[in-house]
């Protein structure tokens, strides 16, 4: 007896072993290995239950104007079922502390091959997987299973329109047009899927980006170019499926104790941005077009009825033409002075009455054009694998050929052609599109690297230009550019996010509504600084802009870092900020609040930049005790004082509030809430009034700027005119907005009484 009690001694000593590599800790026995990250399981593996499988598949990647039809032939899928601890090998029950060093990992089939060299290494404060090796075959898919905890909640992937929580769901790593409408139970995707394939899905988005943080108080970062696809469905396991080059992957790792300090740690890794110009902070940036003479009587007349302005982006300085999407910029990037006679002048006169000008660019050139003429003589653009020649994209009715940022004579050219419209005046612009709608197959690129892996890199080789172009010109700190398309690193690179072309109704997955979990999702990305179009931009049929719809939005943007507004795709039969004399005077009103908390701005700002907090910020992010707080995406925090839940139907005058266990004051009129935490740390649900310019806000009654606060509840609550939009004056003034808005309304009635 006594010797058996000693033989299973030695085989718990032989097989059940621990050592560490930095954040690493690895404990195996004869049956598994559990890795786990700073003392958090990370991956459990089993040969009943592996965590790690390679494969051999074909892809497709059919582009349609930037929507893309992604699917994958599998030849083959094999689980590797065992394991060996590498390079410090450890036969007994000692702890190896190896926190300079690296392990490798060999997962590999029972037969031997194949098999995956996966590598644990440690660079200051990042800990990383990395594929050292593959032998056995030519295999091009790897699936990696993350260990799951059941009640666990993920949160970033980039810019993530429908959901906050990703959990339940998978989410494809891969840049393209986001769609119009989102949501495949709807009559407006339905249509849009019907007539162009472009309805999207609810994971489609301009910015995916492979960073990832978990409640359990970790963030992973892919770096990996090629498509993805994370699929968080399991209860178990996180798993990640990579397609192409898969030796090139890297997961990058770091914990933390709290929200902050994670966001700070990712940050750090990722790069943050730089503060906005403070200019920005005068007022709103008014998107108008049309011509000098146009642009100026309608910024005249804004500010005659009390609009504060502190920029006027015209993305049309370029010249324009009329396709059946509508109004179209001419992509040649040079000053159109016939549609813009005095432009010059213009914005210097401008400038001294404290308003700035901004443009419009993106990396793509209208074919025949002169700037597309002298790209293409110098070997410019991206190729086509097909013909040798410039690869032509087709963008709705017109092709552009794409500037090769792999080229460093291009990229150089093309830094020059930014570093020109400072040189003009313009203090930004709209760097539009990225990646979206190159081709992933026929497409060479000067670097020589796989199409397939420069469709998601080139938005940030897109940003990283647009970066540098201000940084050597010495005017970072004047410029405000905003951009749509990002991946990977992108946060690094990017000064301001805007979240794309967002439908202009009230819709969920690509309405006001969504672009609410997209700024939270893109905070927790390690992106601070975003915003959105006032009244969104893609207008179609029965999708016309209301007045409603305009304020609605412009209300929620006084508690974001810009106020900017979008004039749409088609102007004339959608409502602007300018379509009446009611509407001005109340958007008016919208942009003294916006000034208002200038102070406030700055603050946030500042937590942006130095910390990597980002301004709009989940409730979870200050409140992480309260367990309701963490499925709450249309809901968020201004900094770390102001409590905001847009009203993002339609037709409403009330609205239902959560308020975590604080002390709140309800920001116009006073009203102060004292919100005891119940058994679970819960908060309460409360009803406000939320007339159209009174959107549900409230502050922290501890906040060190309360006085600033206290500003907005005396003389600024408002009453605004509820009469119907579908007046005589309408009809009179514009006759085309009318006419849409009937239409709207009839439209709507047939389809939701069917």
């Amino acid at each position: 007896m006594q010797i058996i009690s000693v033989s299973l001694a030695i085989f718990a000593i032989t097989w059940n072993v621990e050592t560490t590599c930095g954040l690493f800790t690895f404990k195996k026995n004869i049956h598994s290995l559990e890795i786990f990250l700073d003392n958090r399981l990370i991956l459990k593996h089993t040969s009943a239950q592996p965590a790690v499988h390679l494969g051999v598949g074909t892809a497709s990647y059919k582009n349609d104007h930037g929507n893309f039809d992604i699917s994958s032939t599998l030849s083959d899928r094999v689980s590797l079922n065992s394991f060996k601890v590498l390079d410090n090998e450890i036969n007994s029950t000692e702890v190896v502390s190896a926190s300079n060093e690296s392990f490798i990992v060999n997962f590999f089939h029972d037969l031997g091959t194949p098999s995956i060299y996966l590598k644990f290494s440690n660079e200051g404060m990042i800990s990383t997987i990395s594929v050292d090796k593959i032998t056995g075959g030519e295999y091009n898919r790897l699936w990696l299973k993350f260990w799951a905890d059941v009640k666990e909640t993920i949160y970033g992937g980039g810019e993530q329109f429908s959901y906050f929580s990703l959990r339940g769901r998978s989410y494809p790593m891969w840049a393209r047009e986001q769609g119009v409408g989102r949501n495949k139970s709807t009559i407006v995707t339905y249509f849009a899927d019907l007539i162009a394939g472009a309805g999207g899905d609810y994971h489609t988005t301009y910015w995916p980006q492979p960073t990832f943080v978990s409640d359990r108080m970790y963030f992973m970062h892919l770096d990996f170019s090629f498509f993805s696809l994370v699929n968080l469905t399991n209860e178990n396991c996180h798993e990640l499926e990579l397609w192409e080059d898969i030796a090139q992957a890297k997961f990058h790792f770091n914990t933390a104790v709290t929200w902050k300090q994670l966001l700070e740690r990712l940050t750090d890794f990722l790069g943050r941005q730089p503060t906005p110009p403070e200019w920005l902070y005068n007022g709103a940036v008014i998107g108008v077009q049309g011509g000098t003479d146009e642009v100026l009587q309608k910024v005249e007349e804004l500010q005659s009825g009390g609009v504060k302005v502190s920029g006027i982006w015209i993305q049309d300085w370029s010249g324009k033409f009329v396709t059946s999407f509508g109004k179209r910029v001419y992509w040649n990037w040079q000053w159109d002075p016939t549609m813009y006679p005095r432009l010059d002048v213009e914005i210097k006169r401008m400038r001294k009455l404290g308003i700035r000008f901004l443009s419009y660019i993106n990396p793509h050139v209208i074919k025949d054009s002169p700037m597309y003429q002298d790209a293409d003589a110098q070997g410019f653009f991206i190729k086509s694998k097909e013909t040798g020649k410039t690869q032509l994209v087709d963008f709705g009715e017109f092709d552009c050929g794409t500037v090769d940022l792999t080229n460093p004579d291009a990229y150089k050219w093309y830094k020059n052609v930014l570093k020109g419209m400072l040189e003009f005046g313009f203090s930004g612009w709209m760097a539009d599109f990225g990646g979206e709608y190159i081709p992933a197959e026929d497409a060479v690129y000067f670097n020589g690297r796989s199409p397939k892996g420069m469709h998601n890199s080139y938005s940030e080789l897109w940003a990283k230009l647009n970066k540098e172009a201000v940084t050597e010109a010495e005017k970072i700190n004047d410029t405000f550019i905003f951009m749509r398309s990002g991946f990977g690193r992108s946060p690094g690179y990017t000064l301001v996010n805007w979240a794309g072309d967002q439908n202009v109704d009230f819709s969920y997955a690509d309405g006001l509504a969504s672009v609410i979990p997209a700024a939270l999702s893109m905070g927790m990305s390690g992106m601070g600084f975003t915003h959105s179009d006032v009244g969104g931009y893609f207008s179609d049929l029965c999708v016309v802009r209301t007045e409603e719809l305009v304020l609605r939005w412009g209300e929620m943007n006084i508690f974001t870092p810009i106020l900017r507004t979008h004039e749409g795709n088609r102007p004339n039969r959608n409502w602007q900020v300018y379509t009446t004399e009611k509407t001005i005077r109340s958007f008016a009103r919208l942009t003294q609040l916006y000034t208002l908390l200038t102070p406030y701005h700055k603050f946030v700002a500042k937590e942006v930049a130095n910390n990597g907090y980002p301004a709009q910020r989940p409730l979870f992010f200050h409140y992480p005790d309260d367990p309701s707080v963490y499925d709450i995406k249309f809901q968020y925090l201004y900094g770390s004082d102001l409590l905001v839940a847009p009203v993002f139907l339609e037709a409403q005058r009330t609205w239902q509030v959560y308020l975590p266990p604080d002390r709140w004051v309800y920001l116009w009129n006073g009203t102060e809430i004292n919100v005891v935490p119940d058994e679970e740390g819960r908060g309460i649900t409360v009803a406000v009034n939320a007339e159209i310019g009174n959107p549900p806000v409230f502050y922290r009654k501890s906040s060190d700027v309360c006085q600033l606060f206290q500003r907005f509840a005396p003389y600024v609550v408002y009453r605004p005119d509820d009469s119907s939009n579908l007046t005589w004056h309408l009809l009179l003034n514009n006759p085309t907005i009318f006419i849409f808005l009937i239409f709207r309304k009839v439209f709507w009635y047939v389809f939701l009484s069917v």
